[in-house]
């Protein structure tokens, strides 16, 4: 689940105050250092690749408007606002930035461009945009565009508008060392964000003040981050349950976290018993650990997305329970919380070495409790690479 949508579903179910939380338990630790962030030469190297695909589908510009695929081409990672910036990325010719008169300074400093192109508060930016790919006959529009701005374009401009999706899509779905070495410190703070928010869970908290400190935890590891905590019937909802539940013993404890480092991002559930666990929670985690390392043994370059949900969904599905496994086994990570590729059914495009994807099967009893466990793996040509560290039994929180 992506980190804006825990985020949402937080905030829709939080008490209008809260109880102080608890101190830590132990000395803080001190957090790694974060990776370096890309060199500029790297975004040289994305824009290269960029217009190579472009002139393949005879293209003459790219045109992208803030969003993670603007992040990824130029280094720059801002909001969308009516106010509009814009990379022109020409096929053949110059990597350039629209945008307004006042952000110039900060876009100058902080984008990997060629050249930057400005537009005062009473002027319109189409202007400045139809002046700059006069003579063109296409330009590819990158996905999440809005509607407005593309009916804009086409009002001044004459040529071709096509939907360049396809293009971010494929380059970004192969991920360089560099970039999952920056997932895995995102998983590796996530890991260790949940565990020792799972050390100051106590008896009567509430789903609410257990995600505060779990975005403390992310904030003593130098990162913005947090989770959706369930207790208890609310861990059968996969996507949370609209009331804010407090603990009591025997409760499942489902946390689905994330953060992001550099702008990549990480996807970790575990689910942990409170003070006991029943049987029947027993013998559903060990079938939802069981279906994930079903689906971690199929993932390898060359395997079918669709084949690795058909190994994991199988094992739940002889144990009796494969009506309560609702969605897909993964999904895509990287600058985006869900991205391509999907391991979903229907999904017959191959795995290739780069990709990187959670494994996350899951069991959702209804008004009795859910059990997820989800990690972050690279797919390469033999056993995947983990980008989360991995639990493998069920742990009991004292309660």
């Amino acid at each position: 689940m992506s980190l804006t949508r825990r985020r949402l579903i937080v905030s829709a179910g939080a008490a209008a105050s809260v109880a102080a939380l608890p101190p830590r338990a132990e000395a803080a630790e001190e957090a790694s250092a974060l990776p370096p962030p890309p060199p500029a030469t790297e975004f040289r190297s994305r824009q290269e690749k960029l217009r190579a695909e472009a002139k393949k589908r005879k293209l003459d510009a790219l045109l992208v408007t803030p969003s993670t695929n603007l992040a990824y081409a130029a280094n720059l990672a801002i909001s969308r606002s009516e106010r509009l910036t814009a990379l022109l990325l020409f096929a053949e010719g110059p990597a350039l930035l629209v945008t307004p008169s006042f952000e110039e300074g900060n876009h100058r400093k902080n984008a990997v461009v060629d050249d930057v192109r400005t537009w005062k508060e009473d002027e319109d930016p189409m202007t400045v945009v139809a002046k700059a790919v006069e003579g063109r006959a296409a330009i590819g529009i990158e996905g999440s565009t809005s509607y407005e701005t593309v009916t804009r374009l086409a009002a001044v401009f004459p040529g071709r508008l096509e939907n360049a999706t396809e293009i971010f899509d494929t380059l970004r779905r192969v991920k360089s060392p560099e970039e999952r070495a920056l997932i895995r410190a995102a998983g590796d703070r996530t890991t260790r964000a949940i565990t020792a928010t799972h050390r100051r869970i106590r008896k009567g908290m509430s789903e609410h003040q257990v995600s505060e400190i779990l975005e403390e935890e992310f904030r003593r590891l130098g990162v913005e981050g947090g989770g959706l905590v369930q207790f208890g019937p609310s861990s059968a909802f996969p996507h949370g349950a609209p009331e804010d539940r407090t603990l009591t013993r025997g409760d499942v404890v489902l946390i689905d976290a994330g953060c992001k480092v550099r702008g990549y991002s990480s996807d970790v559930t575990r689910t942990v018993a409170f003070g006991a666990a029943s049987d029947e929670i027993r013998k559903v985690y060990d079938t939802v650990e069981r279906a994930q390392s079903a689906g971690i043994a199929a993932l390898r370059s060359g395997a079918i997305p669709e084949d690795c949900d058909r190994a994991a969904r199988k094992v739940i599905e002889d144990a009796g329970y494969g009506e309560f496994f609702t969605h897909r086994l993964g999904h895509g990570l990287g600058m985006d919380g869900h991205e391509s590729p999907y391991l979903v059914r229907g999904n017959k495009t191959a795995l290739v070495a780069g990709n990187v994807v959670t494994v996350e099967p899951g069991i959702y009893m209804p008004g009795k409790f859910g059990v997820r466990i989800e990690d972050d793996y690279a797919v390469r040509d033999g056993e995947p690479e983990g980008l989360s560290s991995r639990s493998l039994e069920l742990q009991v929180l004292k309660g």
